[in-house]
């Protein structure tokens, strides 16, 4: 692959984010991606896995306990 490869490829992934709907079910994916592919466009190595953490975390938050549901 050339060097224009990953610039192209990320143009075109934010060109198609930005066109879908808010609110489609699919958003917090879209939003994590576009995050991890930016985040990869930023650095001139390998995004680490404490930021793949991190930006996953954000977008898929772990449930915690509600303290109004009975445990089951």
């Amino acid at each position: 692959m050339g060097p224009g490869v990953f610039p192209a490829a990320h143009e075109r992934l934010r060109k198609a984010a930005a066109a879908l709907p808010d609110g489609t079910a699919a958003q917090p994916f879209i939003d994590a991606l576009s995050e991890l592919v930016q985040a990869q466009a930023d650095t001139t190595g390998f995004v680490v896995l404490h930021r793949w953490a991190e930006i996953l975390e954000r977008h898929f938050p772990p449930e915690l306990p509600d303290p109004g549901r009975p445990s089951e």
